[in-house]
């Protein structure tokens, strides 16, 4: 499989502020090599429950850590609604606009 594609991940980060208030920070890491497909008519019915025509899989190569958000074309912001890690790859669906 060829990982041409990038995306980025976001994720929020607590920072402490002297133990009464936390501080939440989003942390957007690097351009990440992927590879983004279409998703078959069977996982898409068992993650939304219904027919999703914008779908999409994005496959990294190896393991990535939770993410909140996932940044395509550095501009498109999206949130998971699965993530799948199988052996040493990381499988994420993300849903349409």
């Amino acid at each position: 499989m060829r990982y041409n594609d990038r995306v980025k991940i976001i994720f929020n980060q607590n920072f402490t502020n002297d133990g009464w208030d936390d501080e939440v920070k989003a942390v957007t890491s690097d351009w990440l090599p992927c590879r983004i497909t279409g998703v078959g008519d069977k996982l898409n019915m068992g993650v939304f429950g219904k027919y999703e025509s914008g779908a999409q899989a994005i496959h990294f190569k190896n393991k990535v850590p939770n993410m909140d958000y996932v940044l395509i074309d550095g501009s498109i912001k999206r949130k998971p609604a699965v993530i799948k890690q199988a052996r040493k790859n990381t499988v994420v669906v993300i849903g349409a606009m």
